[in-house]
């Protein structure tokens, strides 16, 4: 589970990576675009938060289960 987790970390991290240099762009935006990306970091955090949750809870079952 160990490479799961940080698999998992590692894909997020690029998620917001990339949405802050969208953020820290200094290109004009366009009315409501930073506001989009902002709200889009918050979803992929979320997005993260559920995935990790059901690792863990995948794993407790698992233990729990086990004889």
């Amino acid at each position: 589970m160990h490479g799961e987790v940080l698999n998992l970390l590692d894909c997020h991290l690029s998620e917001l990576q990339a949405l802050r240099r969208e953020l820290s762009s200094r290109r004009a935006a366009a009315p409501g675009e930073r506001r989009r990306v902002a709200a889009a970091t918050a979803s992929a955090a979320e997005r993260y938060a559920h995935a990790l949750m059901s690792m863990l809870t995948e794993t407790d079952g698992r233990r729990a289960a086990a004889p």
